[in-house]
Parts: structure tokens; sequence; C-alpha cells
């Protein structure tokens, strides 16, 4: 027993000297010149702080992740987070006020410059970027926790940690303000409440995890306090802690719930809304009502009904009821996008089923070769060509015609399915063509562009025409519109 204890001990120590934070800290001195260094909002802070809004907020109108990113990085709304942190582990009250009054004017600032920016932007429109910073959940919560462990340890580091600007990235704390702020300039009281939300989440959740790692410095306090002062603090940052967890726990669960009935509906909509002559343009889930724009040939009754059964027999779409929108006349810009981003997809899971033989392919690469080499003189924004041409399967009817007549001759019918089977022919039907530009085309540059390839293959053309430099953004986005001549 006593050889297990020493081992247990030996142990122990070795683990105390793997994660021990008082190794290669920095001294108390150090830690509080850095720490008051921080809290600085006026001079070279107050540009870096204009700077960062503004980034964030064209970041967000911009839907743009790396400027986003950007705007997190130089945001100097940390040094006053941790030093809140640092005052209650210090149990300096006078730190503590003059570090949230210096954050509450940092806060008001952003709310009100983002306000003034979303408000004369001439782009209006919610982006996902806008959008991902109304919900927060625990996941948040468990982000901040992590960010201000991580903040507060590379802050009191003998030389200074460069983990700062991935701890602003990942919990990204002037984002949320400048939501709030297009929240206030459009009215949205939900994107404001739900911004601000997750601001606090993070500020609060920094606070509690920077205020435990200088307790474990053991970080000298300032004066002298009493144990029962100790107590209360403890007793109303559980408090607070609680109070703000709860509502992200009612949203990480209703965001898991959304994303897995989302899951089964692109499922339904990819296995069983795939029609010969009827494309699903968009979809929309709001309310348990699944709603589906159809563009072709109608759907009859029986046929939505069949689909609205099918729709609920998936475990999380039960309550769900399907409408479905179809036989419109004319779609927007965005709808024909995104019909023809649907069409390549299919395209794309199909194309072994739809390339012609060996033989065909050879020829089409000859084509290919030919039309690259060619296409550039007539038209020199084109920059690539590729493609190929497309087999149609073509049934006998010969010998549908005289099935029943084959019946009474031949008892064995299975022997005529498969003589049947065996008359299907393939041929080339169209060729399909992509093409990539430097330069959008004209409508009329793109019809004479089709019109040419056409005489060279000899077969019916699809063009799409696309951006070499976006292929994948918006497929289909080579010819302009608006441009007719």
């Amino acid at each position: 027993m006593e050889k297990w204890n020493k081992i247990i001990i030996n142990n122990m120590e070795k683990w105390n000297k793997i994660i021990d934070l008082k190794s290669d800290a920095a001294s108390s001195e150090v830690i509080n010149d850095r720490i008051l260094s921080d809290m600085t909002i006026g001079g070279a802070n107050l540009i870096i702080l204009i700077a960062s809004i503004i980034i964030a907020c064209v970041g967000l109108n911009l839907n743009s992740t790396a400027v986003i990113i950007g705007a997190m990085l130089v945001s100097p709304l940390m040094g006053n987070i941790l030093a809140a942190g640092y005052g209650m582990a210090t149990y300096d009250t006078d730190f503590i006020r003059k570090a949230l009054i210096k954050m509450v004017f940092q806060v008001v600032f952003a709310l009100l410059t983002a306000t003034v920016y979303f408000f004369i932007s001439p782009l209006t429109g919610t982006t996902d970027e806008l959008l991902a910073r109304t919900s927060p959940t625990i996941w948040d919560v468990l982000i901040a926790l992590a960010g201000g462990i991580a903040g507060a340890i590379g802050n009191t580091r003998t030389e200074k940690s460069n983990v700062i600007p991935g701890v602003a990235i990942a919990t990204a704390l002037m984002p949320p303000l400048c939501t709030a702020g297009y929240g206030i300039a459009r009215g949205n009281v939900d994107f404001f409440l739900g911004a601000m939300y997750l601001f606090f989440i993070n500020a609060f959740f920094i606070t509690l995890s920077a205020f435990l790692v200088f307790k474990i410095l053991e970080t000298p306090l300032h004066g002298n306090i009493h144990e029962a002062r100790f107590r209360k603090q403890r007793i109303i940052l559980i408090i607070m802690g609680l109070l703000i967890t709860v509502p992200s726990l009612y949203f990480a669960n209703k965001t898991v719930q959304d994303s897995l009935k989302d899951e089964q509906v692109r499922i339904f909509l990819s296995e069983k809304m795939e029609f010969e002559k009827t494309g699903v343009v968009s979809y929309s889930l709001q309310d348990n009502i699944l709603r589906v724009d159809l563009v072709g040939d109608a759907l009859s009754d029986e046929e939505i009904e069949g689909l609205q059964h099918t729709l609920n027999s998936y475990p999380r779409l039960q309550k769900v009821r399907l409408s479905i929108i179809q036989g419109k006349e004319s779609l927007d810009f965005d709808e024909i996008r995104q019909l023809i981003k649907n069409s390549k997809e299919k395209y794309d899971r199909n194309v072994s089923l739809m390339y012609a033989n060996k033989g065909d392919q050879d020829s089409n690469r000859a084509i290919i070769k030919r039309l690259n080499k060619e296409a550039p003189i007539l038209f020199p924004e084109v920059q690539l060509i590729r493609g190929g041409s497309l087999i149609a399967i073509e049934k006998n009817t010969d010998s549908e015609k005289n099935t029943d007549s084959f019946k009474s001759e031949e008892k064995n019918t299975d022997s005529f399915k498969s003589e049947e089977k065996n008359t299907d022919s393939f041929k080339s039907d169209k060729f399909a063509v992509e093409v990539l530009v430097a330069s959008p085309l004209s409508t009329s540059d793109a019809e004479r562009l089709k019109n040419w390839i056409q005489g060279q293959v000899e077969l019916p053309v699809i063009l799409t025409v696309q951006l070499i430099n976006s292929p994948d953004d918006s497929y289909g986005n080579g010819v302009n519109a608006g441009n007719k001549e």
C-alpha cells in the first residue's frame, strides 16, 4: 500500500510540473503593468477601435469571413475584459470599476458607429455572417471560457505570448456588437438582443476564466479584504454564470434539432423530389412548413399527397407540412442561378452514365483540344473549354409493339424481358460545354460562341459560361445579362 502511495504521489508531482502555470509566469509587477497598458482607450487604441468597427461592419455587410477575422485581430476590446478579471482576482474594487467603465465606453462607441454605418449602407440584406451572431449556444460559453483561459495565460508569461490574436478570433467580440448595431439600424429587436447576448456571454466568461487563472497564479491582493467578501464574490459569480448559461443551453438544443431536421429535408429533396421534367428551384423550412418552389411540369394532387406521406415518414419531419409552389411563369436571377446549380450537381452525380463510350471520349478530346486552340482567337475572353458529348438511351419500340404476339408464341416471359433489355441503343445526343472566361460575355457574344461551337461539333450544344476566378461561387456567372450588345 505504501508503495502505491509513493507511485501516486510521484505521478502527481510530475503532472503538477507539466501543468504548472507559475514556472514561466512574469512577476506580479510586470503583469500589473501589462493589464494597465491594455486598458488604455485613448490615442492609438481609440483609432484601432474605430478601424476594427468599420472592418467588422464591412465584413458582415459583404458576408466576408476573411474581413471579419481581420476585425477580430485588431479589436482592442479584450484588454478591459481581462482587466476586469484581474481586478476581481486582486479584489480591487477601483480597478474593476475603471475597467468596466472603459469597456462600457468601448461598447457604446462600437454600437453607435455600427448603427450609423448600417443606417447609411446601401446594402440592406441580411447575410449569413450577421445571422450567425444572433443565436448563441452553450458552445459559445465553452469557447469563451477556453479563450479567456488562453488569453490570461498568454498575458502573464515572462515573454508575452502571441495567443491573444487567436483568442480574439475565437471569441469574436467585435462582430456581435456590430450585428447589434445592424439590429438598431434596421429596427430588428431580435438581432439586437441575440447579438448582445452573444457579446455578454463572451465578455462574462472571458472575465470569469481570467479571474480563475489569476487566482491560480496567486496574484497579490490589493489591500486587506475579509474572507466574507471572498465568499460573497464567489456566490455572485456562480449565480451570474448559471443565469447566463441557461438560455444558451436552450439555443444549443434548438440548433442541434434544427440541424438534424434540415439534414433530413435535404435527404428528402435529393432522394424523393428529383423529376425528369420538374426541378426544385429553392426551399425553406419555417414553422414546420416545408416550402418547395418548382419549375417545369406541374405535379398532380396524387403525387403531392404521396410526397407528403413520404416526408412525414422521416423521424424528425413527422409534423412538417409540405407546401409546393409550382407553375411559375418567371424566375429571378437567384432562382435561375440555383436551378443551374442544381442541374449541374445532378449532372455531376450521373456523369459516368451520361458520357459516351471510349471511342466517343477519344473523339471528344480531339474536339475539345481544337476548340481550346481556336476559340481564344475569335473570343479573347475565353480561357478554357471543357466538356463532351452526352448519350441518349433509345428503346427498341418494335419489340414493344409485338409484345402480345411474342408472348402468345413463347411462354418464357423472362427470356422476352432479357431480349428487350438488350435492344437498347446508345447514341450521342447533345454536346455539353463549360467555357471559362476572364470577363463576362455579353448575351450576343455568348450566343455567337454557342453557335460557333455547335458548328464545330455538329450536335445541339448545352453551353455554360463561367468566370474563371470564381468557378464554384455561382455557377453560370460568365454572361452579363444586362449587356445586350
